[in-house]
């Protein structure tokens, strides 16, 4: 029966990979790092707001906070994987563009090591960036010309979490992860009105990898007639993480609108250029209140100083950037042969993000509710959750895009008892 399992597992693992080939499409990822995926890589905390810094769960694999691994049951281990999607609009004043993509949230596994140490590891993305824009530029005397850029990529990261119960009621924990990836891209500006200008074309492949550290702790406290209030923090160090690009600056004829680009001169060429990249540090408070396992509420805050970040040394006119989320839970009073629809958890949330992006003066903001159903397996505590988020970021006015998305995640929990003995067979 484990053989089954665990071959249900690998076959999860090869399509959620295959998934991660999918691209994204979203201009505003051109910016910092591109796209952030947070650490709620688990489907029911991403069905409640994205809270997770005070929320424990003994079938849950909470990234985000990694002293909640300390509450993980000492006979099972937790392998959890799924997938994340996105169906978007995009469109300005005068365009409207829809666009769609599927990736891999996670493969990971958490179990206890001791009786106060729990480990859990695995992969999930970082970032992405997928973009191609095209904007109309005025040089004077001479008219107008377009500056069209794309860029294609992102990072990954492996993690190993550890959490330490101090006491019976505080934990703390941290997770090493190793952060690897690369970038392609290229920005041309050409003339589409004259044969005989040349156009300027930079194309550039960046390469990143490093270790981040993340730090977490909480602490329950319990109260009368089965409540409990869990507070939990998080801080990430700020890193410079090492990286490597070349670059090669280029005139040339065509390279747009299906033309064949020839190269007339290089003008310059940096095959190889060692760096890093500054990440600012991350910061993040939040609660839970909860009666057993009926029903739960929190909410939480994370602030990040994108301000201080540097590409190369140079910085890319980003702001700081901050989250609230609010979210809960209730799962019906059942039993083990009641219907379905008593046996599962419900969830609901919601979230505001100041997005570190801002352009043409304006901040760019991002609303999202969100709501999650968890299916449970009978006679066991596996289980497969579905989430929802629908939101906009950006704004319709002056030269700036709006984004309306739907963000879909389908999460598979497997709960095995390993180091149960069976008294009967």
């Amino acid at each position: 029966m484990k053989i089954k399992r665990l071959g249900f597992i690998v076959g999860l693992m090869l399509l959620t990979f295959g998934l991660n080939a999918q691209d994204i499409n979203s201009p505003f990822s051109a910016y910092g790092i591109g796209q952030l995926y947070g650490e709620n890589i688990s489907s029911q905390l991403q069905a409640m707001g994205g809270i997770s810094f005070g929320v424990t769960g003994k079938n849950i694999l909470n990234m985000a906070n990694p002293a909640s691994y300390g509450v993980f049951d000492s006979t099972t281990y937790i392998f959890q994987t799924g997938i994340i999607g996105n169906v978007s609009t995009l469109q300005n004043t005068n365009l409207k563009q829809n666009t769609n993509y599927a990736t891999l949230s996670n493969i990971s596994m958490g179990f206890q090591v001791l009786k106060w140490w729990h480990v859990a590891l695995g992969v999930t993305p970082f970032s992405k960036i997928g973009y191609d824009t095209q904007v109309p530029v005025t040089v004077p005397s001479y008219g107008t010309v377009f500056n069209e850029r794309y860029g294609k990529g992102g990072t990954t990261r492996l993690f190993f979490g550890n959490a330490f119960n101090v006491t019976k009621n505080f934990r703390v924990g941290v997770n090493i992860n190793y952060l690897f990836g690369n970038v392609r891209g290229y920005s041309i500006v050409y003339s589409p009105d004259s044969l005989f200008v040349f156009g300027i074309k930079q194309e550039h492949y960046v390469k990143v990898n490093d270790f981040l550290f993340d730090w977490g702790i909480q602490y329950d406290i319990h109260l009368p007639n089965n409540r409990k209030l869990t507070l939990g923090a998080i801080y990430r160090n700020a890193v410079h993480v090492n990286a490597e690009r070349s670059t090669i600056t280029y005139s040339l004829t065509g390279g747009y609108n299906g033309l064949v680009d020839k190269i007339r001169d290089t003008i310059v060429n940096t095959p190889s250029e060692k760096g890093n990249i500054f990440i600012p540090g991350t910061y993040g408070i939040g609660f839970s209140y909860s009666y057993g396992n009926r029903w739960l509420v929190g909410m939480e805050g994370e602030w990040q100083p994108w301000s201080k970040f540097r590409k190369f040394g140079v910085p890319d006119s980003l702001e700081n950037a901050w989250r609230i989320s609010a979210g809960g839970a209730y799962t019906p009073k059942h039993t083990n042969i009641s219907p379905l629809r008593k046996r599962m958890t419900y969830r609901i949330g919601g979230r505001f993000n100041r997005t570190y992006v801002r352009l043409f003066g304006y901040p760019v903001n991002e609303y999202a509710i969100s709501a999650g159903f968890t299916f449970p397996f009978k006679r066991t505590q596996n289980n497969i959750t579905l989430s929802m988020e629908v939101g906009s970021r950006g704004a319709l006015k002056d030269k700036l895009i709006k984004k309306t998305f739907f963000n879909f995640s389908l999460g598979i929990n497997i709960v095995e008892h390993w180091f149960y003995k069976r008294k009967y067979r």
